[in-house]
């Protein structure tokens, strides 16, 4: 609302007076919704949950292949169930796979009341007896009403465009966190390798991974290469002075 304040001199008989007087209150108007934008942005945050991903793996010889990984919908539900070993040597546990099975119980929770809403008001029944319909499925079900949004009811698109974007960036956040220690690619301060060769039961080959690694049930900061082993503390007061080490350098580069 806005309200602007006007000084006029008006004669009153006694002579003339200053007064001020108040326009009447304008409501505050929202800029328009650009339909087209609404609806490429709604598609674009649609793909990103329910188009499944192109991975690559390069192999020993310098092959490279190609594999289709499910969905980033798909990925997340299969978060939230059990399964996976997490134990040590002295036995497995079965629990939520990694990283964080509450936070993507949360996101899954959080589509899955949007979508029961969203589907039974567009007269939608997928939540009736037999199995459940996947939440992609439901997603891209309540996707297919776009084109009638960008025609009938555009600021629902642009509420539907942010709630989808903010789904992907959320799933994105959960299946692959920003790491707490940046080891890969560094080199072993020790036997000075950045990667090793390990076997893929999955792959049926040899692949290369980082050598450095979190040991998660030990808490400690490994070298998979040479097998030297530094507590989290001692790696993140070495990592503090190789930083600092790098900007003396520079700074005598600079010089």
């Amino acid at each position: 609302m806005t309200r602007t304040l006007h000084r006029l001199d008006l004669d009153d008989g006694y002579g003339v007076h200053d007064r001020l007087v108040e326009d009447q209150a304008v409501p505050a108007t929202m800029p328009p919704v650009d339909p087209v934008a609404a609806r490429l942005a709604f598609d674009a945050a649609v793909d990103q949950l329910t188009s499944p991903g192109v991975g690559t793996i390069t192999r020993e010889s310098g092959a490279v292949e190609r594999a289709v990984a499910p969905c980033l919908l798909d990925q997340l539900v299969e978060a939230t169930r059990p399964g996976g070993d997490r134990g040590g040597a002295g036995g497995g546990t079965t629990g939520s796979r990694p990283p964080a099975a509450l936070n993507a119980l949360a996101v899954v929770a959080d589509i899955g009341t949007e979508m029961r809403s969203a589907l039974a008001a567009l007269g939608h029944n997928v939540f009736g007896p037999g199995p459940r319909t996947r939440l992609s499925t439901q997603v891209h079900t309540w996707a297919s009403h776009a084109e009638h949004w960008q025609l009938h009811d555009v600021d629902y698109l642009a509420y539907a465009a942010t709630r989808a974007q903010h789904w992907a960036d959320a799933a994105r956040a959960v299946l692959d966190p920003p790491p707490r220690y940046r080891l890969r690619g560094n080199a072993c301060p020790v036997c000075r390798e950045t990667t090793v060769l390990v076997w893929s039961t999955e792959e049926a080959d040899w692949v290369r991974q980082a050598a450095l690694f979190i040991d998660p049930d030990r808490a400690e900061a490994v070298c998979a290469a040479c097998d030297t082993r530094w507590g989290l503390d001692t790696w993140t007061h070495l990592g503090a002075l190789i930083a600092q080490q790098q900007k003396e350098v520079l700074a005598i580069d600079c010089e």
